[in-house]
């Protein structure tokens, strides 16, 4: 074996050890995909997922319209999908389970049993000369997906062609890419479930809004990493738990009866007790963390009602008992509310997000605000509600945010609107 081939299998044994600690099914995409780009030097490079007879763009890169489009959305790809058919090169490989090499897109027979499509290219003005499409399954199982590579660039930058060892490497790379897929997508659809049944009972928390806050959560919170200099391997580690965690921020609420929860008014004193109550609730499925999932998942709970200046809830209290603990009660007897930086930097995070989420969207008791305006709103309560810092960081991603929600729209509601 050629020393170049031993140090190539050798990077892709580092990369595969890697994947193993990423449980966030997005960064462990991310991950794969720039794995794959650096292993065949390729300017582009697109993972999907298979759903049904449907293939979605889960992670798409490319380092030419990088430079030339400012806004993901206007890519011809964008919440698009594709057929399991073989009017794709993608399609095909789901189809037929194998790994395709075309070296050069425009000399394929149009009697071939797969063909070329052409629609993104002329969107785009991209042109996909040179194309390795893998199946990311493993050995003797349907495929979870398939990744593509895209223009392989050699010396100065110029296209060239992939190689036989490419595809070999390739091969390997993506079984055991697809049995880190696999762990991840299991703990991502568990997490999935979880939410769906609250939104059984709670129409307005709905999946859309889960994935939102945590979306957003997580952009705010590497930001916020950023600005403190947080190191390298903690940041890290919190931008792999925190997506999932965010989503079940509210998963007490499928402990509060569902006439308060879609109530299309204002609840009373003794319905908004039962309402915060969902804190606790929530606390007490993860009062016993077993992983370092749980204990954030925990901290997000507990933290992400509570306020920057004190006033929020549920405070310093015993998770069990919902009491106050030792010399935690004002001098009303109220429970103390945690302030500052007593509230963990994920709660702080995921309450900016939650509530910028909640205000920009449309609710049993109110219509959605103008994002202008929700901005203002947010911005405000620096200081008050929110850590300034993490306003800051808030304010500095403000960019994602159009491309957050039309990545995940909510359902249309029963009356249309």
């Amino acid at each position: 074996m050629a020393r170049n081939q031993i140090d190539r299998l050798n990077e892709v044994g580092r990369m595969i050890s890697s994947f193993n600690s990423i449980f966030d099914l997005g960064l462990l995409l991310e991950k794969i995909l720039t794995s794959a780009r650096v292993l065949t030097k390729c300017e582009a490079g697109t993972i999907y997922l298979l759903r049904g007879r449907k293939l979605i763009f889960a992670q798409s890169q490319n380092d030419y319209l990088d430079r030339i489009i400012d806004d993901p959305t206007e890519l011809p790809f964008f919440n698009r999908n594709i057929e399991v058919d073989r009017t794709t090169l993608a399609g095909y490989v789901a189809l037929e389970r194998e790994s395709l090499t075309i070296n050069d897109t425009s000399s394929i027979d149009p009697e071939a049993p797969y063909q070329h499509y052409t629609g993104f290219d002329n969107e785009s003005s991209y042109i996909c000369q040179a194309i390795m499409t893998l199946p990311l399954a493993t050995l003797g199982t349907e495929p979870l997906g398939v990744l593509q590579l895209i223009n392989p660039l050699g010396e100065e930058g110029l296209l060239t062609c992939f190689s036989d060892e490419d595809e070999q490497i390739l091969n390997f790379y993506c079984g055991f890419a697809a049995l880190a897929l696999e762990k991840s997508m299991t703990m991502s659809s568990a997490v999935t479930h979880n939410v769906e049944i609250i939104s059984s009972q709670d129409p307005q928390e709905t999946l859309a809004h889960a994935r939102r806050v945590a979306a957003l959560a997580t952009a705010i919170y590497e930001r916020w990493s950023l600005m403190k200099g947080v190191k390298e391997e903690e940041r890290l580690h919190t931008l792999n738990l925190l997506p999932l965690a965010a989503m079940l921020h509210d998963v007490g609420k499928i402990y509060v009866p569902k006439s308060l929860l879609t109530k299309p008014a204002r609840l009373d004193q003794s319905e908004r007790a039962i309402m915060e109550g969902h804190v606790l609730g929530g606390g007490r499925m993860y009062a016993t963390p077993f992983t370092p999932l749980d204990e954030l998942t925990l901290k997000v709970i507990m933290d992400h009602h509570e306020r920057w200046d004190g006033q929020g809830y549920p405070g310093w209290v015993d998770i069990a008992t919902g009491k106050p603990l030792p010399d935690k009660t004002g001098p009303d007897g109220r429970i103390i509310g945690k302030q500052g930086e007593e509230i963990s930097i994920y709660g702080r995070v995921v309450a900016v997000a939650d509530v910028y989420d909640a205000l920009s969207s449309r609710k049993v008791y109110k219509e959605a605000f103008d994002q202008v305006l929700a901005i203002q709103i947010m911005e405000q309560e620096s200081g008050h509600h929110f850590d300034p810092e993490v306003i800051e960081a808030f304010s500095a991603v403000k960019s994602v945010l159009n491309k957050i929600k039309n990545q995940y729209p909510d359902p249309p509601s029963a009356d249309g609107g």
